[in-house]
């Protein structure tokens, strides 16, 4: 039992925002906090993995990414791709021609570990959590779940195996005091503009989260709508958007260039 006063400076108390990544983010008060958990959503294909590699990347803090959609070797050639500045096809072409080239770019990411289980249970989770604090000593400061729908679940019905799923998440949050980030399908069927509200999810798993974020792109913009935010501004219906530059053959996303 601790009182508020107590808690004040302490740094296990949760809370604490991860570094900045983005300006836009910063100035619409799009904070990934520990502790909490953090959700990027959006239809297949609409940038989830992009994003969220680029904040593991960017944050440059210790972090867990559990890659169950995603297979190692794609992953290996995104993440180079966006260290790199080169395009995805000449970066597979060094992969396969020139590995020294390749673990030397992937040695900057080094911060990041990850899982390749296709369909990790909470107690995988758990084990890699427990693993990356024998590696590193502390629990990891962010753990990315690469999406929620992948997670195995106990045979239940699939949507309350979500909502299931989304607390033990926010227990494992508050118990290592790192910022989980989930990426979760949206329903194709809800038309965005140019983001989908938050009615979109699937499951009705909007609940837990601290921020939800839906996400969608027009030409070489990516937009991102806050739809729930308990330390910001937010609107359900996805009408508050912030815009990123964002080139998936490059794996590039990165602030707007500023006009002038």
């Amino acid at each position: 039992m601790r009182t508020l006063v107590r808690s004040v400076g302490r740094a296990d108390i949760g809370g604490e925002p991860l570094p900045s990544v983005f300006r836009a983010f910063d100035s619409n008060k799009i904070i990934i906090r520990r502790a909490e958990v953090t959700m990027l959503a959006g239809t297949p294909g609409v940038g989830k993995s992009t994003l969220a590699l680029a904040l593991a990347l960017k944050t440059r803090v210790p972090c867990l990414y559990i890659s169950a959609d995603t297979n190692a070797h794609t992953m290996a050639m995104r993440l180079a791709s966006m260290i790199s500045g080169k395009n995805q096809t000449d970066v597979e072409y060094l992969m396969n021609k020139d590995t020294g080239w390749t673990k030397a770019v992937l040695q900057k990411s080094s911060h990041i570990v990850w899982s390749f289980e296709s369909s990790p249970s909470l107690q995988d989770i758990d084990e890699e959590v427990q693993a990356f604090e024998e590696l590193w000593g502390c629990p990891p400061t962010a753990i990315y779940v690469d999406n929620l729908m992948d997670i195995a679940t106990d045979g239940g019905e699939e949507f309350a195996s979500m909502r299931a799923i989304m607390k033990e998440l926010k227990y494992l949050a508050r118990a290592t005091n790192a910022a989980i980030i989930v990426l979760h399908h949206t329903s194709e069927a809800v038309p965005g503009n140019p983001c989908q509200p938050r009615s979109a999810l699937q499951g009705k798993v909007a609940q837990l989260p601290a921020l939800i974020c839906t996400l969608g792109v027009v030409g070489t913009s990516m937009a991102v709508a806050p739809v729930k935010n308990r330390y910001g501004r937010a609107d359900a219906n996805a009408n508050l958007t912030c815009w990123l530059s964002f080139n998936p053959e490059y794996m590039y996303i990165e602030d707007m260039p500023e006009n002038g």
